[in-house]
């Protein structure tokens, strides 16, 4: 079953490793992967690229192609393409992605790591003076009200 974007809009295939801008109603290619709507087509494609930076760390946007497909004749030609240069095939093959393992808070200390609460060596507690202070010194004076 073909499916068409509901609106013009960027599109992203993160197995193609396309961004698009693709029209409304235009089919969306059928080249492998899915295409997931990332912005509106109220941007230029660099603010889009930008975005995706951001919100996709895996995807290289400096290295992103960009097609516009506005007809569905565009959409034809791009999976042409697709085909002829072997893209498709490759979008259908499962790339291994590796994945760093998060961070677990063991509750032990790694090494110059303080207790929570502990000062640093030189630092004072809230509400200490330090040797030579005079406390409240830096506040500013009150000013006084203007007579009526």
């Amino acid at each position: 079953m073909e499916k068409r974007a509901s609106k013009t809009a960027y599109f992203l295939n993160r197995i193609l490793g396309y961004l698009a801008l693709i029209g409304r109603n235009v089919r969306l290619p059928e080249s492998g992967g899915v295409w997931i709507l990332v912005a509106d087509a109220v941007h230029a494609p660099w603010e889009v690229v930008d975005l995706l930076a951001a919100s996709y760390p895996g995807v290289d946007t400096q290295r992103l192609p960009f097609v516009a497909l506005l007809t569905d004749f565009d959409v034809e030609e791009f999976e042409r393409e697709m085909l002829a240069t072997g893209r498709s095939a490759a979008a259908s093959t499962p790339v291994p992605v590796e994945l760093e393992p998060a961070e677990v808070d063991d509750g032990e200390l790694e090494p110059g790591e303080l207790e929570p609460g502990e000062l640093e060596p030189g630092e004072l507690e809230p509400g200490e003076v330090a040797d030579g202070e005079v406390e409240g010194g830096d506040e500013t004076p009150p000013v006084p009200e203007p007579a009526t």
